[in-house]
């Protein structure tokens, strides 16, 4: 057996799929599952959202035991016992591959444990790993996971119709013009100190309008007000016209993400959302990133 964990919100979601599908074609000798205790043992973000949105249906560890020995799973997890570390205590070889440390505080474990190679998050080798059970612990943002499997992605991460007239309008605007998705992160990101400043997106819209003028920004934010605020210091000003979308929020959040893949153009923010609008948008023309590249270049 092999498990991927799952956690964080939607797009992290997607990202922590991607990597479990990558795994299920590359190593056909296992069984390959996505680890969603966390969304049973409390409240994270809008909670699982895969199947709502994309209608997309993975083998969930939670289907693969029976529901007293998952609700047992459960009450361990919620006492701090990570799922690969009661499967390492029932008597079972597992290891554990992370992406990151921050398995120390959300997938605890005592037993083998893998670290990345120097080549980041893209190494196709972890995905062969010869064990009878192995824990994959991180997100793996990376577009290169994407790429091994790109029309077999492009297939099964399909939004769903917008049903309500306010998406629907908002949509209209953006496909009647040369619509760039300007995304500002802050909520969480501020209490970490991960922020982008506002001189970012200044300079990323004196680029877009170096590029060309007749352009209008759609702003795409956790903090609409704050963005309208500060809109002078984020250089929204040089902008022809700016749209705030609005109304997307709680279980209606992906909306955002749907309207961003597609705009013609994105100014990303440092998240794994606005990189996942990059990644599903296939009429790219102009992106620029935290630090300044083009994912054109890269898609």
């Amino acid at each position: 057996m092999k498990i991927q964990q799952l956690s964080g919100g939607l797009a992290n979601q997607v990202f922590q799929y991607i990597f479990m599908r990558c795994g299920e074609m590359a190593d056909t000798s296992h069984q390959w599952y996505l680890d969603d205790s966390a969304y049973f043992a409390g409240n994270v973000h809008n909670g699982y959202e895969l199947e709502k949105v994309f209608g997309i249906k993975p083998k969930l560890l939670s289907r693969h035991f029976e529901p007293d020995v998952w609700q047992e799973y459960v009450q361990l997890k919620k006492q701090g016992f990570s799922v690969p570390e009661v499967i390492l205590k029932c008597g079972e070889d597992i290891v554990m591959y992370a992406e990151t440390d921050d398995y120390t505080m959300t997938n605890p474990f005592s037993g083998e444990i893998f670290r990345m190679t120097p080549v980041g998050p893209f190494y196709p080798d972890i995905l062969n790993i010869n064990a009878d059970n192995v824990y994959y612990h991180g997100n793996w943002v990376d577009e290169n996971w994407f790429e091994l499997h790109k029309d077999v992605f492009i297939n099964e991460i399909r939004f769903p119709e917008l049903k309500s007239n306010q998406a629907k309008k908002y949509l209209e605007e953006i496909e009647g013009t040369y619509a760039v998705a300007l995304h500002i992160r802050r909520g969480d990101y501020l209490e970490l100190g991960i922020d982008l400043g506002t001189n970012f997106y200044r300079e990323a819209i004196e680029r877009l309008d170096a590029y060309r003028k007749d352009y209008e920004l759609f702003v795409f934010s956790d903090d609409l007000y704050w963005c309208n605020q500060h809109s002078g210091e984020l250089g929204l000003q040089f902008a022809p016209k700016v749209t705030y979308v609005s109304g997307n929020f709680g279980k209606d959040s992906y909306i955002d993400l749907q309207l961003m893949t597609k705009c013609k153009g994105l100014i990303m923010s440092n998240s794994a959302f606005s990189y996942l609008a990059g990644l599903l948008n296939r009429e790219l023309d102009f992106c620029a990133g935290p630090d300044m590249t083009d994912l054109k270049e890269t898609l």
